[in-house]
């Protein structure tokens, strides 16, 4: 049985991981995200990459979940668990996410840091997802 204060532990804990969901529009048609090939990682200008890894189980055949990893460059490197996920964001466009896999980073990734790597290395991802498909649209 759980107690009230194990109940506020953990939706304290949901709360503060849908609080560090990143996401934009990518200029794709929502029914064609579940053809897109990802790439294998992307970096940022700022030196923060993405490395994407094995898909993540979804019931739903619209969205699509990966398993990442954000890692930060500097003086005090540090590495970020995270999901990818696309989904549907209108009939015209789809939407690409992130968010910690486990639980918002409490040492060496501060709220600011998390925010400025994820928002530049999805800017890379929609740049490459796009790249990809016009690549592919034109080698068909």
């Amino acid at each position: 049985m759980l107690t009230d204060a194990v109940v506020e532990q953990v939706q304290g804990a949901a709360d503060e991981m849908a609080g560090w969901y990143v996401s934009r529009r990518v200029d794709i048609p929502a029914g064609d995200l579940a053809e897109v090939t990802l790439p294998g990682s992307v970096k940022a200008g700022n030196g923060v990459s993405l490395t994407i890894g094995a898909p993540v189980l979804v019931e739903d055949e619209q969205y699509r979940s990966f398993e990442g990893v954000l890692t930060y460059p500097g003086m005090v490197t540090a590495k970020v668990r995270v999901e990818i996920d696309l989904n549907p964001y209108t009939s015209s466009y789809g939407e690409i996410g992130l968010r910690p896999a486990r639980r918002v980073p409490k040492l060496l990734v501060s709220a600011e840091r998390y925010f400025d790597g994820a928002w530049s290395v999805l800017e890379e991802l929609a740049r490459a997802m796009v790249q990809s498909r016009s690549s592919a649209g034109r080698a068909a």
